[in-house]
């Protein structure tokens, strides 16, 4: 059981032990209404019946009737509870008997519209359900109620209504009831209409036929309680239409069962009909015999509902046995509890009015707490609006502030950034310019050298050789002329090879691969290190400039590696493509660590090589470490 079920059978234990404590009702009709009007929009098709609701329903409702039956308004209170429960648990039928109920209580406060309304409502459930039987009990209540309000056609539309849909069902039981209720309708049609004789007679006679189909029906059923209710009616019938031996047959049989059943609810209205019967047969003595036991019954049970009128009846019997002193008695009994119910409804007329007034004050007094307490939400909204609003500025404010440092910022980076790239560029022009300039005069002095020079000496050998033919030598001037004309050789040899190292011819003419590999020949020594020399791809040429500078970089790492890495071996790889040029240098020698102090022997090259590479956007690469040899990677992109 959950702790919504567990606390309801709570209540309920409670409420019945503490049964002299009646609970207040909280509930308005309108919140019902509400509550009754959102269920008729649910579908309540699908239905899982619980045991223990219906229990706990049955219970209010027991006790809903007990407070209706005394006109106590906490019936009211438990018809909500039991609605609310019936809801929750999806049972149709909970919230259709605490709809009845409601109308049933307010039928009891003759509060028609609002009984009206609960059936209606009812109604309107069950045809949802399409529960024929419960859609024709809410029509036979409702023309119950236009009964009491002696609206004649409305009451017998919804009775017609109920009686044929008893008649489709073959529900002999409340065909029988129905049949009873039209029977009492015409009985009294004329308190609703106006009559004449001739139509109140044709009333009697169709009353009479619908109390006869209900009595037939009853005797069927063997229904003993709803026979002699239909004897009653039938005998108060025959009364008015004046054929009082029938209905002395019919009521005296009434009266017989109540008495030896002793049902005193029933027997002391039997009993005054009765008396009226025998009144109207002037056998007062009868009559005076009847009404006092009806007055004795009434009293005793305290059933002093129209015990007015019985008071009335029995002065009328008095005078007609003209015992005057007993008839003025209850004549005057009958006109102080008149009296009395007449200043009771007044009395409850000031209260209900005087309770309006205070209710209408009080929602006065609402109203205007309502007002204020809806001007101070209003000034706290447009408090917290103008707050939001200064908060909302403020924050745009900031974050315009905000915005503009950053922008700032990034203008003042951008322009930092274009200063480095700027002097970047312009250290790179520079270098590029140095190179350019080196190369320039390399090329000048390789051609001073080589024709300036080289053509005097070898003009100078010429001239020597042409002295060794023409003149007349001893041996010994003859050894040191020709040793003269042999150093002569070596330095126009080694001023042409100067010549070639500061621009080679063949890397002019030629371009790279042939120049690497005529400066390999050169420079590659008898004994160690070896020099491999492997080219990869087609002989491309390149630009005059990245031609120049990769040349002088592998001139550079191959002399470095002959003079100090101690190496046995050196590759050499040229990569040629058309997008790209490569060229690697490996030795197997000691190798170095690039960032130690053996770097400071070396540094002022690498730092001549990177500068180089950086002039012509390309990539310098340089791994080394002690024992393991040096590989060195330059590579331009085009």
């Amino acid at each position: 059981m959950s702790k919504f079920r567990f606390a309801q059978w709570c209540f309920i234990v409670l409420s019945f032990v503490f049964s002299g404590l009646t609970p207040g009702f909280s509930q308005s009709p309108e919140e019902i209404n509400l509550l009754i009007e959102n269920l008729l929009k649910r579908d309540f098709k699908q239905i899982q019946v619980n045991q223990a609701d219906t229990v706990l329903i049955t219970n209010l409702l027991i006790k809903a009737k007990k407070c209706t039956e005394n006109r106590n308004d906490s019936a009211l209170f438990y018809c909500f509870q039991a609605v609310t429960i019936a809801e929750k648990a999806g049972l149709v039928s909970g919230i259709s008997q605490a709809l009845e109920q409601l109308g049933q209580f307010y039928m009891t406060k003759e509060n028609f519209s609002e009984a009206i309304n609960r059936y209606i409502q009812g109604l309107k459930l069950e045809e949802k359900q399409e529960n024929k039987s419960r859609v024709a009990d809410f029509y036979d209540l409702l023309g119950a109620v236009y009964f009491y309000q002696e609206i004649f056609p409305k009451a017998l539309e919804y009775n017609q209504k109920a009686l044929s849909i008893y008649q489709n069902l073959k529900d002999t039981l409340n065909m029988a009831k129905a049949f009873n209720h039209l029977g009492m309708l015409f009985t009294s049609r004329e308190y609703c209409e106006k009559r004449t004789p001739e139509q109140t007679k044709s009333d009697y006679e169709t009353a009479l036929n619908y109390y006869q189909k209900s009595l037939n029906l009853l005797e069927k059923l063997n229904d003993t309680e709803g026979i002699v209710n239909a004897w009653s009616n039938i005998g108060n019938l025959y009364r008015r239409m004046g054929k009082l031996d029938k209905a002395l047959v019919y009521v005296q049989k009434s009266v017989n069962y109540y008495r030896e059943t002793k049902n005193t609810d029933r027997l002391p209205a039997t009993l005054r009909m009765l008396g009226l019967i025998y009144n109207r047969q002037l056998k007062y003595d009868q009559a005076l015999s009847c009404m006092l036991e009806s007055q004795e019954i009434g009293e005793r049970e305290k059933l002093t509902d129209g015990i007015q009128f019985l008071y009335e009846d029995i002065a009328k019997t008095y005078e007609n046995l003209f015992d005057y002193k007993n008839s003025l008695k209850y004549y005057i009994r009958y006109m102080t509890l008149r009296d009395s119910v007449y200043n009771n409804q007044k009395s409850k007329q000031i209260f209900e009015l005087e309770t309006k007034y205070q209710a209408e004050k009080k929602q006065s007094e609402i109203e205007k707490l309502t007002l204020v307490k809806r001007q101070r939400t209003l000034v706290i909204y447009i408090l917290i609006a103008s707050l939001l609003l200064v908060s909302l500025f403020g924050f745009t404010y900031f974050k315009n502030i905000q915005s503009k440092k950053i922008i700032a910022d990034q203008k003042l980076e951008i322009k930092e950034k274009q200063l480095l790239e700027l002097e970047k560029e312009r250290q790179l022009t520079a270098a590029k310019s140095v190179l350019q300039g080196e190369e320039a005069e390399r090329s000048r002095l390789a051609g001073d050298l080589h024709d300036g020079l080289g053509g005097l000496l070898t003009g100078v050998k010429l001239k020597l050789s042409s002295m060794k033919e023409n003149s007349i030598i001893t041996s010994e001037n003859l050894a040191h002329f020709n040793h003269a004309l042999d150093l002569l050789d070596t330095s126009i040899t080694e001023m042409r090879r100067v010549a070639h190292n500061l621009m080679p011819e063949t890397l002019m003419h030629y371009g790279l691969r042939t120049a690497l590999n005529d400066f390999i020949e050169q420079v590659e020594p008898e004994g160690l290190p070896i020099i491999h020399f492997n080219t990869f791809g087609e002989d491309l040429r390149y630009e005059k400039e990245i031609e120049i500078t990769l040349y002088r970089i592998a001139q550079e790492l191959v002399t470095n590696a002959i003079k100090h890495a101690d190496a046995k071996q050196i590759d050499i790889q040229l990569f040629t493509e058309k997008d790209r040029i490569c060229v690697q240098v490996n030795d197997n020698g000691i190798g170095f660590n690039p960032e130690g102090p053996d770097h400071l022997k070396t540094g002022k090259g690498l730092k001549n090589i990177r500068d180089r590479v950086t002039a012509f956007n390309g990539r310098f690469e340089l791994i080394s470490q002690h024992g393991k040899g040096t590989e060195c990677t330059i590579e331009f992109l085009k």
